[in-house]
Parts: C-alpha cells; sequence; structure tokens
C-alpha cells in the first residue's frame, strides 16, 4: 500500500508541472506572441508616417528651392485612381495636423511643423522600440522558464547546474551533518 501511495504522490508533481508547462506555452502563444505582433504593426505604421512626412518635406525644401510658383501634379483620390491637378498658387500647403484637421500655412510655416512632427514621431517609434524590446524579453524569460520545467520534469537540477559544484557540496555536507545531529 505504501509503494502506491508513493507512485501517487510522484505523478502528482509531474501532473502539477505538465500544467503548467502548457499554461505558460499557451501565455506565450496567446498574449506575448500576440503583443508582440501589435507592437511590431504600431511600429511599422509609425515608420511609414515617418517617411511620408520626410517625403512632404522634401517635396516642400523643393518647391521652397526652386521658387516654384504654381504646379500641375497627380492626385491619387483613392482605389489607385489619379487625375490631374493643376495648383495655380504654391506658395500656401495644406497640412493634416490629425484628428481630421487640416490647417493651411505658407510653405517655410509646413516645413517647421513637419520638422517637429518628425521629432515627434521619432520619440514615439523609440518608445515603441523599448516596448518591443520589453515583450521579446519577457517571451525570452518565459522559454527559459519553460526549459527550467523541462529539466525538472526530466529530473534535472537548473538552479542547481550553475552553480559552483563545491558550494553545492558544501551545503550537502552540512545538511547531512545537521540531519545526523537531530536525527
Amino acid at each position: 500500500m505504501d509503494v502506491e501511495d508513493d507512485e501517487e504522490d510522484a505523478d502528482v508533481p509531474v501532473a502539477v508541472l505538465d500544467a503548467k508547462i502548457a499554461q505558460y506555452e499557451a501565455f506565450i502563444e496567446e498574449v506575448l506572441k500576440r503583443e508582440l505582433r501589435k507592437s511590431l504593426d504600431e511600429f511599422r505604421r509609425g515608420a511609414e508616417v515617418l517617411e511620408q512626412c520626410r517625403e512632404l518635406q522634401r517635396n516642400i525644401d523643393l518647391l521652397i528651392r526652386d521658387d516654384v510658383t504654381e504646379l500641375e501634379t497627380m492626385v491619387d483620390v483613392g482605389c489607385q485612381m489619379f487625375v490631374k491637378a493643376f495648383v495655380p498658387d504654391t506658395s500656401r500647403i495644406f497640412l493634416d495636423v490629425g484628428l481630421g484637421f487640416q490647417l493651411e500655412m505658407p510653405l517655410a510655416g509646413a516645413r517647421e511643423f513637419l520638422e517637429n512632427k518628425e521629432q515627434h514621431i521619432l520619440s514615439g517609434l523609440e518608445l515603441r522600440k523599448r516596448g518591443t524590446a520589453q515583450v521579446k524579453a519577457d517571451i525570452h524569460e518565459a522559454l527559459h522558464l519553460l526549459d527550467m520545467m523541462m529539466q525538472v520534469k526530466s529530473g534535472g537540477t537548473p538552479w542547481l547546474d550553475s552553480c559552483d559544484k563545491a558550494l553545492v557540496a558544501s551545503f550537502s555536507d552540512q545538511n547531512q551533518t545537521l540531519i545526523d545531529n537531530f536525527g
């Protein structure tokens, strides 16, 4: 009867360990990887907005440098459909400033606004980069914990493997001495 109790006791930790392993695997897949995808998508969207901002700055610089007073161009009206457009006065431009608002401003003012916007976008991208790095670190840590649980499941002692063998032996010897003294 004692043998059966010992076998049941040995099965419980393995079952608990299996449940924890499954829980960590699900957490990595369902939470951390989803956060990583979301963070990377946000970073890509921010990078696209930054590129559009820089392209507009280059175009404004071109208009100012070449002293262009009127302009004929093609405008995308959606679904890859373009129409010809004639701009009789290029001294002012409409800029989308967010929340659906557009401001009309002179080219020099628009250039200054875009420089400030670029700095704001860059600081946001830096925050997103740090957030992405944190999520990657969380995934790495969770995978490390999974690895340790798998080692424990197979009978290993990963927390002792990285320790100095002499130190581990000294604790084992002290524990045995204490057991002998009090036992």
